[in-house]
This record gives C-alpha cells, sequence and structure tokens, in this order.
C-alpha cells in the first residue's frame, strides 16, 4: 500500500475533519470556513486546543446548501 493509498483509508474512517481538509474537500479556501464556523453556518467541536469539523455536519451542510435556492443564477453546489 503506497503512503498516499494509507493516508485516504486512515482519512476514510475518521469522523472529522481539520479547517484546512474541511476546506480541499469544499474547493474553498481554509478563511471561508473559519467564517462559516464562526458566522453558526458550519457546526466545529473543540478537542482541547484543536478544532474539527464532524464529517456528519458537512454533509449537512453540503445539503442544505445544494438545496437552497439560487439567488444569482449560479448554482449552489
Amino acid at each position: 500500500m503506497s503512503k498516499s493509498e494509507s493516508l485516504r483509508s486512515d482519512r476514510s474512517q475518521r469522523r472529522a475533519l481539520t479547517y484546512r481538509e474541511t476546506a480541499e474537500s469544499l474547493g474553498i479556501c481554509e478563511r471561508t470556513v473559519w467564517g462559516l464556523v464562526r458566522n453558526g453556518e458550519l457546526r466545529a467541536i473543540r478537542f482541547g486546543r484543536s478544532v474539527r469539523i464532524p464529517i456528519a455536519e458537512l454533509e449537512r451542510f453540503v445539503s442544505a446548501t445544494a438545496t437552497a435556492e439560487p439567488e444569482s443564477g449560479v448554482s449552489n453546489v
């Protein structure tokens, strides 16, 4: 098993992602993730000094965003 396969396998077993991983999975920058959490649109959990986004919360956010009515003719994904 290659190192990248091992990392992918490890990540698939996890229940929460870092801000960076969340940003990468959504195709946005980390600052946007921070803003979504700060505005209450995306829920984060603190473990000591670490902050994580639960995968279930990320899926909820994507579903809610995808079903929201587009305002500018650009489809929400």
